[in-house]
């Protein structure tokens, strides 16, 4: 027992062992706050943070930002907790842009106290792996008495239109074996007639 000790005389052998090694805890390299902060934490302690920070739905293969953004996201969540805002903010938290449409915004107006997500992607849409990852949060937030009544996804082509043009002037051009041209829309061959 050193002169500095807090332990009674008769202090047991698990008791001074403790204290032995509880007086260097100084000494360990973590500082807390990093630990603490969802930027900074080391990525295998994230487990822990996002236990502490009460994230209800978890997915270790998830990628590093979006365990991240879920345990940044948490303590929004829980404040707007079974309100659609808090199922917004979930699906937003690990990449998943999403507009909720509540029943009375429907048209026609839809059965009292469900709702639809609604996903704009691009050409990939969504994989079945997603639909279960993206089901367990909405049921960790949204309120007991909504139902999620469906997921619609819309699918949105991003693509710049390529347009090109040739000009001659001065010479006459005689075509041979001109044939009307057609338009292929996904696999559907549609002939372009002139009006």
């Amino acid at each position: 027992m050193s002169d500095t000790s807090l332990l009674p005389k008769n202090a047991s052998d698990y008791e001074l062992a403790l204290e032995a090694v509880t007086a260097r805890i100084g000494e360990v390299p973590v500082v807390m706050r990093e630990v603490w902060n969802p930027d900074t934490c080391p990525y295998a302690l994230l487990p822990w943070l996002a236990s502490a920070a009460s994230v209800d739905a978890w997915d270790a293969n998830w990628t590093d930002a979006q365990k991240r953004a879920a345990i940044k996201a948490s303590l929004g969540v829980h404040r707007r907790k079974g309100s659609i805002g808090a199922v917004k903010r979930a699906l937003n938290a690990i990449g998943l842009g999403v507009k909720v449409q509540e029943w009375f915004n429907q048209d026609p107006p839809g059965d009292p106290y469900t709702f639809n997500l609604i996903f704009e992607t691009d050409q990939t849409g969504i994989r079945f792996e997603d639909i279960d990852k993206i089901l367990a949060v909405v049921d960790s937030a949204k309120s007991l008495r909504s139902h999620l009544n469906e997921i619609i996804s819309i699918v949105i082509s991003r693509n710049q239109p390529a347009f090109a043009t040739a000009s001659n002037s001065g010479h006459e051009v005689t075509v041979n074996q001109y044939a009307d041209p057609i338009v292929v829309i996904n696999e559907l061959v549609v002939p372009v007639t002139e009006a």
